[in-house]
């Protein structure tokens, strides 16, 4: 099955650009086009995220490591002198359900797995860089931008930066709603958002008025206060996030993807369409079983039921699609960047590198590639892509929302626990009659952090997915009483009840449940034992690609690790791992079969058939090919005088 090569548009054309747009609706500054690309009419990207400008502390890694289960590009942290190597295989150890954790101290920290970039690269300043690499510098100070604008700026802030020289210029604030927000702990942010577009437009003049050029001028809002409010709301699904990532082979980057896109509101749509807390298109939850459908309800009329609005039934696949497209453009850093932007336009950026730098072709990796394109290349990407300014920041967004919350424990207590039910073909059932059956044992049931004081509310609180109408008295309301049964539209009908349900159902004789899927802390794990050979080739061959392996020999090798993952899966239908490889692959050669992917094709093998020392069919180089330089960034330069501040 084929995809679209963006997750929040419908498929296009290979050869058409795909424009990303804003899925979290938050508003945007219109002014703020301080870049060449906002002159070109382009909307400023979303303010977002925190950076580290510290080394990484202290963290206890969880049992032997991480368990490279599809993408093979996380591992221990390479040296900074080095292109990014994979992850040696090692056991999965889970997560222990007693005890809390921090994002900061788990094994899969991209701290840990990518230190070249986000940690040892930028541990010191380093004397004499080489100006080829100038794009770490830059990509450092948008680190510490996106740190300030979801780890320190609240709300109620904006920033004025000059991008000469990286310096802050001021930070100004709107003090009368920040305290009315701290009285009561509520605010419209779309109001205040206008409100600072306004304190922009004022900021804007102020500095150009000073002499500062239109151009050096980088305005930035603070979201600290909504990226605090999206960890409270993913507070029930960080552990399964954490468990989903780690058999995925990921990192914990993409976890970030909720807070990125809609500060964890499950409910927003896109202008476009895109849907759920991690703005996919309905198209693609389809491909993946996440459904919408009509359930009746015993008293006549039905409640619409939207799969996507639950998170853990969307979760999956917006990770999964994270870990193909990973695949497909080699590495985790861009791979997250394509679930914004799409695989295509990656390529693109690719192909543009390799026309700027051919001798990298040699010794490159493609996250030099991607930092290129987000720093020192953007422009040139820019003008051949649909990459602008939103795709630039998305990867800096989800790092700093990451450590903005790091520090915070996820309290065992506190995660969502529950079975996902579906009944017997031919067996029907009213939510009231389950309910009932249910209650004399409703303190045995493990129910989980869920608040309600009916079976009923209890049940809403557990089923978000479910439109169902508010509690009324005690028992359930006509017009919620659903019609239970095994498909409604054509679609599975899948629902949660507290775990220990099914089993108290039978005992009772409302023997009517089929499919039971336990949700706790061991749900998205995997047996090593699962893992073959033909795992371990796709994760090489993942690896190859990652160096500039794309040539027609690796896609004839992906053709026929595809087939085999298939047939792996017809052959284990109830294995969870399988189906996850073979859609991943899936996934990975129908991206591989675009025009843009053709086209990279194509200038890899032009540039490796002009050096007869590279293997075409593995991409390798000699060993005395030097590495990629990785050094440090020079200090900025000196702080420009300090002005008059404007206080709104």
């Amino acid at each position: 099955m084929s995809t679209p090569s963006d997750p929040r548009f419908r498929p296009l054309p290979d050869d058409a650009d795909v424009a990303p747009v804003d899925a979290v609706g938050e508003p945007l500054d219109p002014a703020d086009d301080t870049s060449p690309q906002g002159a070109r009419g382009r909307r400023a990207f979303r303010e977002s995220l925190r950076t580290p400008l510290v080394a990484l502390g202290a963290f206890a890694a969880l049992g032997l490591g991480v368990f490279v289960a599809t993408g093979g590009d996380v591992g221990a942290a390479a040296p900074t002198s080095a292109p990014p190597q994979g992850a040696a295989e090692a056991a999965v150890v889970p997560l222990d359900p007693n005890d809390p954790f921090t994002f900061s101290g788990l094994d899969i920290h991209p701290d840990r797995l990518f230190a070249q970039y986000f940690a040892g690269a930028f541990a010191g300043a380093a004397v004499g860089a080489d100006v080829s690499t100038s794009h770490l510098a830059d990509f450092r100070w948008r680190l510490d931008m996106y740190q300030k604008a979801y780890g320190v700026d609240d709300n109620f802030t904006v920033r004025v930066l000059d991008n000469r020289t990286g310096e802050t210029l001021e930070v100004a604030q709107l003090r009368g709603d920040r305290d009315r927000f701290r009285g009561s702990g509520q605010a419209d942010w779309d109001q205040v958002n206008r409100a600072r577009r306004t304190l922009t437009t004022d900021l804007r003049k102020k500095w150009t008025d000073y002499g500062v050029p239109r151009s050096a001028l980088v305005i930035r809002w603070g979201y600290a206060d909504q990226t605090r409010e999206a960890r409270e709301r993913d507070a029930p699904y960080l552990a399964y996030e954490v468990n989903l990532a780690r058999r995925l082979g990921l990192s914990l980057l993409p976890t970030e993807i909720g807070t990125v896109e809609t500060f964890n509101q499950d409910q927003l749509i896109s202008s476009a369409g895109a849907q759920s807390r991690f703005q996919l298109m309905p198209d693609i939850m389809g491909m993946f079983g996440v459904e919408q459908y009509a359930l009746p309800v015993a008293s006549g009329g039905a409640v619409q039921v939207r799969e996507q609005r639950h998170p853990l039934l969307a979760m999956e696949p917006s990770l999964m699609l994270v870990r193909a497209y990973a695949n497909a453009v080699g590495h985790e850093l861009p791979g997250v960047s394509a679930y914004h932007t799409g695989p295509g336009n990656i390529f693109k950026l690719y192909r543009e590198y390799l026309k700027a730098n051919p001798g990298q072709v040699r010794g490159a990796h493609v996250s030099d590639a991607y930092m290129w394109g987000v720093t020192d290349g953007f422009e040139q990407v820019d003008e051949v892509s649909s990459f602008g300014p939103h795709s630039r920041a998305y990867v800096l967004k989800a790092y700093g929302s990451l450590r903005a919350t790091e520090g915070d424990l996820v309290q065992p207590e506190q995660s969502f626990r529950g079975e996902l039910v579906r009944l017997r073909p031919g067996a029907m059932a009213r939510l009231s009659q389950v309910l009932d059956a249910l209650a004399p044992h409703e303190r045995r049931l493990t129910w989980g952090p869920v608040e309600g004081a009916t079976m009923y509310a209890k049940f809403r609180a557990l089923n978000p997915h479910i439109a169902l109408p508010a509690p009324r008295g005690d028992g359930v309301p006509a017009a919620g009483d659903l019609r239970l049964s095994s498909s409604a539209d054509g679609e599975p009908v899948r629902f949660f009840l507290p775990i220990g349900s099914a089993s108290v159902l039978r005992r009772v004789g409302l023997d009517v449940v089929g499919d039971v899927q336990a949700f706790d802390e061991t749900t998205f794990l995997i047996d090593p034992s699962e893992v073959t050979s033909v795992d371990r080739a796709y994760t090489q061959l993942v690896r190859e690609a990652g160096d500039f392996g794309f040539t027609s020999s690796i896609q004839r090798r992906m053709d026929r690790i595809h087939d085999q993952l298939q047939a792996l899966a017809e052959q284990n239908p109830d294995s969870r791992y399988r189906q996850t490889q073979a859609k991943v692959a899936r996934i990975h050669r129908s991206v591989w079969r675009t025009k843009n992917f053709r086209n990279l094709v194509a200038t890899t093998e032009t540039l490796l058939a002009a050096d007869p020392r590279v293997n075409l069919g593995r991409g390798e180089i000699p060993s005395a090919t030097p590495p990629l330089r990785r050094p440090t960034m020079e200090p900025l330069p000196p702080r420009p005088p300090q002005l008059a501040p404007l206080v709104p």
